[in-house]
């Protein structure tokens, strides 16, 4: 007999998108005891029914003997579901988010991650000038000057201690046979969410839909940290009205109404505002709201505006400009670092295959690509750090050059003229 945790049964059920009924018309069990297989704390299987979890869920049988640590359920997402989002959908994603949870608190075991820095704001605190306040609070945790744009934002949010996952999916790649419906229903209709996980809840995460889209991405990363910073104490309550305070937030965390309103050209419009959004890297359709947010232009004219952002032509994409702004292909969509990176310091490389063959891995190789697909390698010289010692300096021979430096970024960052 093996000791079984019955979260661990529901949370492999729910990745792979199964109801409770395929799960009893595929293993031959009674509705009675699938649910107390599921509701128990722990509950004591034979062998052979491990296995057949094990097969069902494509799921090592480790991953059900072992202590789950982050449980997240659907309404303690930092995130307003759509209303076309079923509630099966919602307990996936808080499902996702448990099991990405774990992954770090494991990793964290092993080499400790970067310390959390997100100043988070008290519900009373809030007001619509705190938001500016709360998004200046975060660029100082950043180190960024308040009139520097934001080069890398996902960089910056991983190096707050807030690891991002992007979500590259397949269509049909991760669930079951038994999955609840055809795949065309099972498009995801959000853009992001996040989320504190861990054993205390302290951990923030991120959690985005893979995206071509640079400015999209942008917006949906500043969105999330909006979340963190003002909504991490409204337990369980975001609400439409949190929402739009997460979208001033993004604006202003992005282009600072303060120091563009010395940049605002004598004539607004479209294409005089590109300038703006090439420099601070936030979509037209952004800027707009943003400016009209924080007084900088009237209500009618940021109508107008908008009106023509969504009737203008692209001639590249022939699409309006609501759907492909100009400059749409300048970037390439930012891509997250810190677990790739964490991954590689403790395990020695983050080779899927290699992860999934260690005996004390407990997820399988889908669910671990999954955290990791999207995830950009460190630089050559990161990926092979060459140390060189004092005397090694000063007997350098001049024929070979002068002896290399590695100088760490955030050193570079506070050392360089602004």
């Amino acid at each position: 007999m093996i000791e079984v945790f019955g979260v661990r049964v529901r949370q492999a059920r729910l990745l792979r998108r199964m109801t409770a009924k395929s799960v009893v018309e595929a293993a031959g069990w009674s509705p009675a005891r699938q649910s107390q297989i599921e509701k128990a704390q722990i509950i004591r299987l034979d062998d052979a029914d491990v296995e057949l979890l094990a097969g069902l869920f494509r799921f090592p049988e480790a991953f059900f003997e072992s202590a789950p640590q982050t449980r997240v359920s659907a309404d303690e997402l930092l995130f307003r579901a759509p209303k076309s989002m079923t509630m099966g959908e919602q307990d996936f994603l808080a499902t996702f988010a448990s099991l990405a949870g774990d992954f770090l608190s494991d990793l964290d075991d092993r080499s400790k991650l970067p310390p959390v820095k997100i100043p988070t704001m008290a519900p009373e605190e809030l007001t619509h000038r705190s938001i500016a306040v709360a998004a200046a609070r975060l660029r100082a945790a950043m180190g960024v000057d308040h009139d520097e744009p934001l080069d890398d934002l996902m960089y910056e949010a991983e190096r707050l201690g807030a690891p991002v996952i992007v979500r590259r999916r397949v269509a049909g790649e991760w669930e079951s046979e038994f999955a609840a419906s055809p795949a065309p229903a099972r498009d995801e209709k959000h853009l992001g969410y996040s989320s504190w996980v861990g054993r205390m809840r302290d951990r923030p995460l991120i959690v985005l839909r893979d995206s071509d889209s640079w400015e999209r991405t942008r917006f949906t990363i500043a969105h999330e940290l909006g979340h963190l910073v003002l909504h991490s104490h409204a337990y369980c309550s975001v609400s439409p009205a949190d929402e739009l305070e997460a979208n001033r937030f993004a604006t202003e965390l992005l282009a600072p109404a303060a120091v563009i309103a010395d940049e605002l050209p004598r004539l607004l419009s479209l294409l005089n505002l590109r300038p703006l959004k090439d420099k601070w890297g936030l979509s037209l359709g952004s800027l707009i709201m943003h400016l009209r947010d924080s007084g900088l232009i009237p209500v009618d004219r940021a109508k107008a505006l908008t009106t023509q952002l969504h009737s203008r032509i692209n001639p590249a994409t022939g699409h309006t400009w609501g759907m492909t702004e100009p400059g749409f292909d300048d970037r390439a969509p930012e891509r997250p670092r810190l677990l790739r990176k964490w991954v590689e310091r403790c395990y020695g490389g983050a080779s899927v295959p290699m992860l999934a063959a260690r005996e004390s891995m407990i997820y399988p190789a889908d669910v671990l690509d999954w955290f990791l697909a999207t995830q950009r390698p460190a630089p050559a010289s990161e990926r092979q750090p060459v140390a060189v010692s004092v005397g090694a300096v000063r007997t350098a021979s001049p024929a070979a050059g002068p002896p290399s430096r590695v100088v760490r970024l955030d050193d570079f960052r506070r050392g360089r003229p602004r």
